[in-house]
């Protein structure tokens, strides 16, 4: 069989927050807004890849966000193609680092920040 990652789909606390960060730092572009069996669905386009985003369901409980490890999405990993680079213009942007650029491995640079709803983004490049 062969296949390839259509999405991800996360759901929000706030879906216009997210939306928003994910406009201004990735400069992700919303592609619908839909009501998916009842309920609400933003897509999200940044670079070949999509985001879903939806928010809690009513009377659904979903577990609180904390700093430990967990089960499901710990975070997103998006290739740039200088990590340095790309962390000055997310800074400049607002973006809140829990890690700076550093080499990981000769070859392969990688910088942490955090998104909304508790999920790590990683921005990587490799020579």
């Amino acid at each position: 069989m062969k296949c390839k990652l259509d999405h991800i789909h996360f759901r929000c606390q706030d879906v216009e927050a997210a939306v928003g960060f994910y406009q201004k730092m990735f400069d992700a572009e919303v592609t619908a807004r839909l009501i998916v069996q009842g309920r609400q669905l933003v897509r999200l386009k940044i670079g070949d890849s999509y985001l879903f985003l939806s928010p809690q369901e009513k009377g659904a409980t979903v577990e609180p966000l904390g700093a430990n490890p967990r089960w499901g999405i710990y975070e997103l990993g998006f290739a740039v193609d200088d990590t340095y680079q790309a962390a000055r213009e997310l800074k400049a942007k607002g973006a809140e680092f829990i890690q700076d650029p550093f080499e990981i491995r000769p070859g392969v640079q990688v910088a942490f920040l955090k998104a909304p709803d508790g999920v790590n983004i990683e921005i990587v490049h490799r020579d």
